[in-house]
């Protein structure tokens, strides 16, 4: 029996070395294997560093061998040293025989202010974007009121004079009383137009829109003169403007049968008051001529040198009676009423002479324009060969309405 367990103990024996040689041998493969893995990483970045050295001997080689075939070049470069050295040698004889004046005489210098140096060479640059100049328009159209017609006849009742009453007893005699009486105003129509020509080329040629620019700025022109004719039209072939039949210069009172408002003069030569204040207070004065009812839709008008004239007017203690806060730019209303700017309408006088240069009242009540055909155009591209006149025209009128609601302020220079 002792032998038996003698011979197990041995058979465990030998399987525990078996096993311990197996492990040591597996562990001398994983070393092994671990040197294998380091020794292929070292000669991969050595196999990497080769490879970027090569790529610079390669790339230097490439240099050397560009340069070793282009001998002509440096043919080149020997012959424009030689001219260099030539020049040099002439342009220093001509300082020495004519001086400074005679280098800037024989100078050839490459440079774009010479068409013949290098001018020619500069390239042009056309923008494609039109540059639009501002003009100063009418508000008249934004302030008057205006209407469309059918018809040239455009006639107009106004009231002149009104009902007449009287107290009575209950047996007094009753006599008649005066009634109100009627006049008739017409509307004046003028047309206005304009005929430019457009060769033919330049509409096929041109990068902008000639047709279109051209009547953009006929009917920007349009306004304008109409703007004027609204102020101070005459009436003949145009319509008949606000200040049109008033004399500047004496104060006149408001007329319905002739279609005339007031005129308020200053009385002060060439100023609309003595000082400051009575400027201001004649001002308000003028606001005082206009009745109640119609006061809520009134307007001063006026340019920008009288505004700006009235801006700069100060107290006693030097403070600005319209502006007394310069972050808030002009002023824009006085005594509560808006100031319209009108660049058409006159400054004071400063020479010997008299005009109105400012209107205050309802606009909108006291003058009405009148459109009878809008801007229209009529092209011709028959009667001149290879151009295209466009034909383009506009009638509008005006008539006087209201004449209680506007009051024009005169100011005479003797």
């Amino acid at each position: 029996m002792s032998e038996e367990l003698q011979t197990e103990a041995e058979v465990v024996s030998e399987q525990t070395d078996s096993l311990e040689a197996v492990e040591k041998a597996v562990e001398q493969v994983v070393s092994h294997n671990d040197e294998l893995a380091k020794e292929n990483s070292e000669l991969k970045l050595e196999a990497k560093n080769a490879s970027e050295e090569l790529a610079q001997i390669k790339g230097t080689l490439e240099d050397i061998k560009a340069k070793q075939s282009a001998p002509a070049f440096i043919q080149t470069k020997t012959k424009e040293t030689e001219s260099m050295r030539s020049k040099a040698d002439e342009q220093f004889n001509i300082f020495l025989k004519e001086g400074i004046q005679g280098l800037k005489t024989k100078a050839a210098d490459m440079q774009i202010g010479v068409d013949a140096r290098g001018g020619f060479a500069l390239p042009e640059e056309l923008r494609r974007d039109l540059i639009e100049l501002q003009y100063e328009t009418s508000p008249l159209r934004q302030v008057c009121d205006v209407a469309t017609s059918s018809t040239t006849d455009v006639k107009h009742l106004a009231k002149n004079g009104s009902a007449a009453s009287g107290w009575v007893a209950e047996t007094d005699a009753r006599a008649n009383t005066g009634s109100p009486e009627l006049v008739q105003r017409s509307a004046v129509f003028g047309e206005v137009f304009a005929m430019p020509l457009i060769y033919q080329v330049a509409l096929e040629d041109a990068f902008i829109d000639l047709k279109g620019y051209v009547m953009s700025e006929i009917t920007r022109q349009f306004n304008e003169v109409e703007g004027v004719a609204f102020l101070s039209g005459n009436g003949t072939n145009k319509p008949k403007g606000i200040l049109d039949g008033h004399t500047a210069g004496t104060s006149a009172a408001l007329s319905n049968p002739n279609a005339t408002y007031q005129v308020i003069d200053s009385g002060v030569d060439g100023a609309l008051g003595a000082d400051a204040s009575a400027t201001f207070n004649f001002l308000r004065a003028v606001v005082r001529t206009v009745k109640t009812p119609y006061l809520a839709n009134c307007r001063w008008m006026m340019n920008r040198a009288t505004h700006e004239t009235l801006l700069a007017l100060q107290n006693g203690d030097n403070e600005y009676y319209m502006n007394r806060d310069v972050t808030t730019g002009g002023a824009a209303r006085l005594f509560g009423y808006d100031i319209t700017i009108n660049e058409d309408m006159a400054s004071a006088p400063t020479t010997t002479g008299a005009d109105f240069p400012i209107l205050f009242g309802d606009f909108a009540q006291s003058y009405q324009i009148i459109d009878r055909i809008g801007v229209s155009m009529l092209e011709d591209p028959y009667t001149t060969k290879g151009a295209t006149s466009y034909y383009t025209r506009k009638r509008v009128g005006s008539m006087i309405k209201n004449v209680e609601t506007l009051k024009l302020v005169s100011i005479a220079k003797s």
